[in-house]
């Protein structure tokens, strides 16, 4: 059984998928580092997850008041599901930016306009 995240731990887990790293977060949130490290632990823990990846599934089935069901997205691929995802957001945006970010490199954006 899954349990409830706090309200803290539930803005904590936007931010991460909002792409934001252990220090982003803190500096947003003017918290210790180590805060925010042990509340993504907790995070993970009540969720049963453990990558990233499962947490935005997880925030994404939470926006739209579906189940949860880490067996069933692991049992598909996170990749398969994360693909469907953006390919959605592709078809359905208007006007999308994507940015790629590598390590330590410096971002670069495209933008993607919707044909008349």
């Amino acid at each position: 059984m899954m349990k409830a995240l706090s309200d803290t731990e539930l803005a904590i887990a936007e931010w991460y998928c909002h792409g934001l790293t252990d220090k982003e977060i803190a500096d947003v949130l003017d918290k210790p580092v180590w805060t925010i490290r042990t509340h993504k632990k907790h995070i993970y823990t009540k969720l049963g997850i453990s990558t990233t990846h499962e947490l935005v599934l997880y925030m994404v089935s939470r926006h739209f008041e579906k189940d949860w069901d880490l067996g069933e997205v692991r049992r598909r691929g996170l990749a398969a599901v994360l693909c469907m995802l953006m390919i959605v957001h592709i078809l359905f945006t208007e006007n999308s930016v994507f940015c790629r970010v590598p390590r330590r490199a410096r971002v670069e954006c495209v933008e993607r306009r919707a044909e008349k």
